[in-house]
């Protein structure tokens, strides 16, 4: 009897550490890449109406420039990301979110249109951020529970910067080029804080070890060897992950200017409250697979998310006339369609 209530004890024990290590890492995480977005994405509450680039959209090739080093910055992290060692986490996401915070400063101290070249350091310091934190997630037995927590920083941000970016040029009455480098002055100090909190995050068990692959840094023949066994897999990932990113950054970047917020009557908080939504009913799905414990069931139920997705955002573009929605319901279903495809993927 006192061994059974040992170990109920120990079980009760180990459950609660399992709950608190999740707010912990998980909401350290969760948090962090939303304030990577505050870096990144406040500029897409702007119109930038009235100006151009040597004749073509400012917004445009505002919008161009930055994923173009984000892009390039996805590439670069194939070596970095695999090569970073855990006691050098620390320092690489202070050095990147400085460089952000000083393009956006250049970004409103430049003079107009060269300025829209600051922004491509924005997303080069940035494009490896996911890498870089992630690997704080890495090797343990919750290590899906916490992916699934930090992916939903990324439904959520994005409407949350928008509305973020319209309330300080609205409220504050701060101009659209200053309002990033205003936004992500603040950014800037709570990152590097919850970057130190994620290295002080217990190490990987032996029991982690035991059911999940511990990480380890890959030189260039390991990369090659991975490469070379999943290529043909690993290539259609990439495209397809490729065509789902450039589809979710149009979103992002060009919402404010596809909806007149004035003239469709919403509030500047509008985009803010249905994420908020979107996040809660992608988490309630995500919630409902965690209790499935079989891989290959879940890698299915993955797959059909991604195929009911497209299938909606097809669906509501080829028939948009038809269909007449409001513009309320139409941001939603473009929101919740894309990002579970996303976050599924």
């Amino acid at each position: 009897m006192n061994i059974n209530g040992l170990k109920k004890g120990i079980s009760s024990n180990r459950k609660l550490s399992d709950v608190l290590f999740i707010f912990w890492a998980g909401g350290a995480a969760l948090l962090s890449y939303s304030l990577v977005y505050a870096l990144r994405k406040p500029f897409t509450a702007a119109t930038f109406d009235g100006l151009d680039f040597f004749g073509m959209d400012y917004k445009t090739v505002t919008s161009i420039v930055q994923i173009f080093g984000y892009f390039l910055s996805k590439l670069i992290g194939i070596k970095v990301i695999s090569e970073l060692k855990k006691e050098n986490r620390l320092r690489f996401i202070i050095l990147s979110v400085a460089v952000a915070e000083l393009s956006l400063v250049l970004f409103g101290l430049l003079p107009r249109p060269f300025n829209v070249f600051a922004l491509f350091f924005n997303g080069l310091s940035l494009g490896c951020m996911w890498g870089v934190i992630f690997s704080f997630l890495e090797g343990r037995r919750v290590t899906d529970l916490l992916a699934s927590l930090m992916g939903l920083s990324i439904a959520i941000s994005s409407g949350t910067a928008k509305s973020i970016g319209l309330f300080v040029m609205e409220n504050l009455h701060i101009s659209e080029f200053w309002m990033p480098a205003f936004i992500g002055a603040f950014a800037f100090p709570l990152l590097s804080l919850l970057g130190w909190l994620m290295t002080r995050l217990p190490q990987p068990t032996e029991e982690d070890k035991k059911l999940r692959t511990e990480r380890v840094t890959l030189n260039r023949e390991g990369r090659m060897h991975i490469f070379k066994s999943f290529m043909p897999v690993l290539l259609l990932l990439f495209f397809a992950n490729l065509f789902i990113t450039i589809l979710q950054d149009i979103k992002e970047d060009f919402l404010v200017k596809i909806i007149n917020v004035e003239a469709s009557g919403l509030s500047s908080w509008a985009f803010a409250k249905i994420d908020a939504i979107v996040t809660l009913v992608i988490l309630f799905v995500f919630g409902i697979m965690s209790l499935i414990k079989n891989d290959m069931k879940v890698l299915c139920a993955l797959l059909v998310l991604v195929t009911c997705g497209t299938l909606t955002l097809s669906f509501i573009a080829f028939n948009y006339n038809t269909l007449e929605l409001s513009t309320t319901t139409w941001l939603f279903l473009q929101s919740l369609s894309l990002y579970t495809v996303y976050l599924s993927f």
